[in-house]
This record gives structure tokens, sequence and C-alpha cells, in this order.
């Protein structure tokens, strides 16, 4: 049984020998991103995800690299990873086990029986490849093409993606919902990937959506950044590479507990700020800002 997602032109080519595949109802902007069209041609690529019901790997004598409580830790072994849905301190059997290389192309998840459902009298397994896994995996992939996750929503103007980073609060979903209001598609409003193919940066939108609920599966070429902050009136002020960089840390998914991959990261991140022009975006929570953002398209 093989089940297609495709983020970013990267698809998770999931299998599973044991039994059907089920993917959850209530992951419901995954939608989009479960295709049989696989991407080709150039940035295409692709994480082989392996699915067994089997004894968990020992992870005991591997080096421990992170942990969030109650949520996942992360072991490393040289170039081998492994990730666990819970902390390793805990007494209590983890969910799943999932071992993947550097560049997260071969990836096997040990299912335990909380991915065993039944439906209509029949065993299937539930897709394991979803939030947090598959952004961590895709995260450790984009290391090594050239691309990052980022907090941040992006916008359609005309064929031109403009992309509208900020933390949680910054207004993200709210300057979604006004640029939606205004007839301009909105890739995502919480969570967007960017790449560089060639020697063109393209955002895409993701399936891990905000309170507006946006994740359309589709990409542009990247124009602008927009840095938002919530003001008393539209602005728009540039800020050089050096300032673009330091605000761009803290939206983007960068594994600090790894420092073999991170330095990737960081290099892409200095490559997009130097070739992608950036500003500060002050806004009201009004359709003005639209009229204010159409005007600098078409200039």
């Amino acid at each position: 049984m093989f089940l297609n997602i495709v983020i970013a032109d990267i698809s998770f080519r999931v299998s599973s020998e044991n039994m059907p595949l089920l993917h959850l109802p209530n992951r419901k902007t995954y939608g989009p991103f479960i295709t049989d069209d696989i991407p080709s041609g150039e940035g295409a690529e692709s994480i082989e995800v392996r699915l067994e019901i089997k004894d968990f790997p020992s992870v005991g004598q591997f080096k421990k690299i992170f942990e969030t409580p109650d949520a996942w830790s992360m072991f490393r072994d040289r170039d081998q990873y492994f990730w666990m849905d819970i902390p390793a301190s805990s007494a209590v059997e983890p969910d799943c086990v999932v071992c993947f290389d550097r560049r997260a192309e071969k990836v096997t998840v040990y299912c335990g029986e909380s991915f065993i459902t039944e439906v209509s009298g029949k065993k299937m397994l539930i897709n394991p490849i979803s939030y947090p896994l598959d952004q961590i995996l895709l995260m450790y992939t984009l290391a090594e093409v050239g691309g990052a996750c980022m907090h941040a929503t992006a916008v359609d103007f005309n064929g031109k993606g403009y992309l509208f980073p900020g933390r949680s609060g910054a207004g993200k979903s709210t300057i979604s919902e006004i640029f939606l209001s205004g007839n301009h598609a909105v890739l995502s409003d919480d969570r967007m990937v960017v790449r560089k193919i060639g020697d063109a940066f393209r955002c895409f939108g993701t399936p891990w959506a905000g309170d507006a609920g946006i994740a359309e599966n589709r990409n542009l070429p990247l124009h602008g950044i927009f840095f938002i902050f919530h003001g008393n009136e539209n602005m728009i002020e540039k800020i050089t590479p050096a300032e673009a960089f330091e605000k761009l840390m803290p939206v983007t998914s960068i594994p600090w507990y790894d420092e073999k991959v991170t330095p990737d990261i960081l290099s892409f991140c200095e490559d997009l700020v130097m070739n992608v022009p950036a500003y500060d975006l002050h806004f009201k929570p009004d359709r003005e800002v639209v009229d204010l953002l159409e005007k600098f398209a078409s200039a």
C-alpha cells in the first residue's frame, strides 16, 4: 500500500507491506498534498518512508541531541538519526520510533499499537507522516538541497510571491484574511517553505495551516519579504540584508541542537536575504494595506 504526500515538490512516498494505510480525516489541510502526481524536473526530491510493525529499535546507546518535555526526543549515531514521540526518560513505550539518515532520503517508521485501527472490520495502519514528524524530516532534506521552513504566510500578486514572516501573534492569519478579502490568493496562513531551485527562490504552501486554515499546494517565484508588525498606520520600510537575516532567525525552523545541519540552513538564509529584497511592513487590520501592497507590487 502506497501513499504519496507532496510538500514543496518533495514527495513523501509512504509504503506499508503489513496492512492498508489510513489517513485520518481530521487532518483536513493535508488533502491538497496527498496526490498521485509525483513532481519531476529540477527541484523534485523524494523521501522514501517504510512503515514497520515490529519491536522498536533500542536508542539508549546513542547520543541524545534534543528533547521536548512530553513530546519527542532526537538521538544521533554519526549520520543516523532516531526520533521518538515521547521523551526517552519516560517509562511509557513510545507510539513510534523513526530512523532516518542525514538527508532523510530513507526513513523507517516503527509503529506501535496506537497506529493500528479497525475500519469496517478491517485492520488499518494510521499514516504517521503528519505534523511534527513530516516537518522535521522535511527540514533535514531542505538543509541538504537548499531551503527552509518558516513561520510565514505568502500572497499571490499577479503571479509574484510575497512572503510575510512573523512570530506567533504577529498577524499572519489576520493579514491572510485581509488579502483574501481583497481577491488575492494566499498559499498558507502560518508556515511556508522557501527553496532555491536553480538560481531562483520560490515559496511553497504547506499543510501546516494557522487559524485561518489556509493550505494550498502550489508555489510562486519569490519577489519580496515583508516582516509584519501591527501598527497605527500602513507603512513599508526597506531594510538591509543584515537586518533581514537577524529577523529571519526567530521565524525559521533551525535545528540549533544539531551542529551538523544548522550551518546549511544558516547559509541558505544568508543567500536568501542577499538576493531577495526585504522590508518591514507595519499594518492596520483593514483593506488599506492591500491597496498599499498592490501599488508596491505594480511598481
